[in-house]
């Protein structure tokens, strides 16, 4: 027999320490793993509180501003609107191109080619000594309406 005694019980006194060792550094390993699915963890959860809180802000923000929401909708509502005219405009202008140019001139109903007024426009002078047209006048019962100019003192 090549071995000697002493060394088989020397092995044999070093198993358990060394099996203690494994163990240790298996369960470390082991920690480890744990407690970074833990830490994974905690971060989704902490994402879904954010994203909760925030969106319980935005409700309080639109249960407490009523005024701010309706008017959000307004403006969007006038935003498509304004979309649609500018859309309808366009198509317009590309239908005017489209005439000939004898039908795309028409005469202006204010004035003739001297400058003078036409018989459907009476001038009036005013005070300042230049004329003006009726059109452009306020009407009698606007100004009973508005009451005072808001120019006059009190």
């Amino acid at each position: 027999m090549w071995f000697d005694f002493h060394l088989v019980q020397f092995f044999f006194a070093c198993l358990p320490s060394l099996a203690v060792y494994l163990v240790a550094q298996y369960s470390r390993y082991e920690m480890r793993r744990m407690e970074a699915e833990a830490e994974l963890k905690k971060k989704a959860e902490e994402e879904t509180k954010a994203k909760e809180l925030e969106l319980m802000a935005e409700e309080e923000k639109q249960v407490t501003d009523p005024q701010l929401s309706e008017v959000k909708a307004r403006l969007d509502k006038l935003e498509e609107t304004l979309k649609e005219i500018l859309v309808e405009s366009k198509k317009q202008s590309g239908d005017v191109a489209d005439k000939p140019a004898s039908n795309a001139v028409k005469k202006k109903s204010g004035t003739t080619k001297t400058g003078t007024p036409t018989a459907q426009e009476k001038t009036i002078p005013s005070s300042d000594g230049k004329t003006q047209s009726e059109a452009s006048l306020p009407d009698q019962k606007q100004i009973k309406n508005e009451g005072p100019s808001p120019d006059v003192k009190k």
